[in-house]
């Protein structure tokens, strides 16, 4: 996002929450810091949505949208395939005990099977 369209995005909610929104060059700095690797387009529909459903202004954190939780659960969904992949690869890579292996060490252990 460009500080201009920080600038338009207050415009939209000066609007809505007239005395409520702080329109100073150092809001528009703190403001554009925090919201420009943010798409605008985003950043509109997320305001668009947050005045049909609330009555005072956006923070920041819902100006994005929870776009932190979607990076977190993209993560989190990148890794789960990660660890799935080596799990398979390792199933590959499995060798199994000889057979006779499993009765071998019951005899060694003095353990007897009865069949009832």
């Amino acid at each position: 996002m460009k500080r201009a369209q920080v600038i338009d995005l207050l415009i939209k909610l000066k609007e809505e929450y007239a005395h409520q929104i702080d329109t100073s060059d150092t809001e528009i700095d703190r403001l554009y810091e925090h919201l420009k690797d943010f798409p605008f387009d985003k950043a509109v529909e997320n305001v668009r949505q947050h005045i049909l459903t609330n009555s005072w202004p956006p923070k920041i954190a819902q100006i994005r949208g929870g776009q932190g939780d979607m990076k977190e659960d993209f993560r989190s969904k990148v890794d789960a395939a990660h660890i799935l992949a080596e799990r398979e690869n390792s199933r590959s890579e499995v060798v199994l005990p000889p057979a006779g292996w499993k009765e071998s060490l019951y005899a060694k252990l003095g353990y007897t099977r009865t069949t009832e």
